[in-house]
């Protein structure tokens, strides 16, 4: 959908009013029911994830989202009341005012032990009810929470949600936001419903501190960041540790292993009244702006073309879902090429077929005779390696230092080292250029001092 097209004014028997928002797989419009008079929130798959062969999959998966959460009745959970295709996949939903989660945390809004675990709670008895069906949720965040005016938490998008008994999706398709997913999730690995309490305590985490888990700190030393949270009381933080410690735990069967054991241990938080949580008197946050409508194929990347990023996030989506959008935008910003870019995407496939596979459907697609504009690659590298090499780094690159520099990169950059060498080594004739023209291809800057060290020797 392009950002000079105007919504539809009518899908099935709904009334189009406006834009509500845009995420990784569809338009939200507000619409009417007019047969009864009721306004309700419609999701349409987007155009550009229904081109291709993956279409028809992806598709079936978004109806999937319909059939699944369709099951969740619940008064935590968005309601689902009808699901179809009229020219596209459609969902329609209840629509929901209220604020979400993100925007208070955002703010500089106070929120109290007993509010923070109220809200808690009432996701928990959410994942509850859908665990209970076979349902893991997968995207557990702030912006997936909405505060309504009755003290009510609901609980949106299933977009990601996968059904217990599904085989849409094989095993490494890792679909979530990295910040709020579990260890196994961020491997890639087979996710179930402990997965979904790990972001409930990452969540519970940052409601109380304003700040998520450091993956660079150990849980004791995450942990111990409580002690600086002035509203909690020795004996309250005393009682928490724990129960965060237990659900934090990367292993999943070191967690809590239902909704319900959690919700029992957060109740029992000491030096803490319930009755007192202020859910139903959030203000709304000072510096609240309703988000605009952004156009979901518009990359901020300006030495990328739209398309060919377009393009790239279609590919990537077969292997890791969702996710896809979000590690494009975020690469495009820092890679000087495409074969850097692809080294980047490629990290986050976690099984090696389908990274090969996504390669190799790159190379022969239009993307791989694309390069960013002119005058963008990073001249930075941390060290120089050019006219001023040692001479056995100018002599003629030989198969066997080829094979070496490989195995140097494929820790950096994975399988598609073999690839990037065999293609730079056709533009550059001497081991120091190609050296350095392979380092522009490592994101890290540590990592890209520890390759040009150890190639340096070859």
């Amino acid at each position: 959908m392009s950002s000079n097209h105007l919504p539809p004014q009518r899908i099935a028997k709904y009334d189009i009013e406006r834009i509500l928002g845009s995420g990784a797989m569809g338009v939200v419009y507000k619409a009417c029911d007019s047969q009864i008079e009721r306004q309700v929130a419609i999701k349409v798959l987007h155009e550009h994830l229904r081109q291709g062969d993956q279409g028809a999959e992806l598709e079936v998966r978004f109806l999937q989202e319909a059939k699944a959460a369709a099951r969740c009745l619940h008064p935590n959970i968005v309601t689902i009341f009808d699901f179809g295709a009229d020219g596209a996949p459609y969902i329609v939903m209840e629509y929901v005012e209220g604020i979400e989660l993100k925007a208070h945390l955002k703010s500089d809004t106070f929120i109290s032990l007993p509010s923070a675990t109220d809200i808690c709670i009432q996701v928990l008895q959410a994942l509850g009810h859908a665990h209970d069906k076979g349902i893991v949720h997968r995207d557990i965040k702030p912006a997936n929470i909405i505060l309504l005016e009755n003290g009510n938490v609901k609980v949106s998008d299933f977009g990601v949600a996968r059904l217990d008994t599904s085989d849409l999706t094989s095993t490494g398709f890792m679909v979530g936001t990295p910040n709020y997913m579990s260890p196994e999730g961020l491997q890639g690995r087979q996710v179930d419903a402990r997965s979904d309490l790990y972001s409930v305590a990452v969540l519970y985490y940052e409601l109380l501190t304003k700040e998520r888990p450091s993956r660079e700190r150990s849980l004791e030393q995450n942990l111990d960041k409580l002690n600086e949270v002035r509203h909690l009381s020795g004996q309250s933080i005393r009682s928490i540790k724990p129960i965060l410690h237990r659900s934090l735990q990367p292993n999943p069967s070191d967690r809590y292993q239902s909704s319900q054991l959690f919700i029992d241990q957060l109740r029992s938080i000491e030096d803490m009244d319930l009755t007192l949580a202020t859910t139903a008197h959030f203000p709304r946050p000072l510096d609240y702006v309703a988000k605009a409508p952004v156009e979901t194929n518009a990359f901020s990347s300006s030495q990328w073309s739209d398309d060919l990023l377009q393009s790239l996030e279609h590919s990537l989506a077969r292997y890791v879902g969702p996710m896809a959008k979000l590690l494009v935008k975020k690469n495009s910003r820092s890679a000087s090429s495409l074969d850097q870019l692809m080294a980047n995407l490629t990290r986050h496939i976690p099984n090696e077929d389908e990274r090969s596979q996504f390669m190799l459907s790159v190379e022969k697609s239009s993307i791989s005779k694309a390069e960013p504009a002119a005058g963008s690659q990073s001249s930075s590298l941390g060290h120089s390696h050019s006219a001023n090499q040692p001479t056995q780094m100018a002599s003629a690159i030989t198969e066997a230092q080829l094979g070496q520099v490989s195995e140097i990169l494929a820790y950096h950059v994975g399988p598609l080292a073999s690839r990037l060498v065999k293609k730079m080594s056709k533009q550059h004739g001497s081991m120091a250029d190609l050296v350095e023209a392979l380092a522009r291809h490592i994101p890290d800057q540590v990592e890209r001092n520890q390759f040009l060290s150890r190639a340096s020797k070859l």
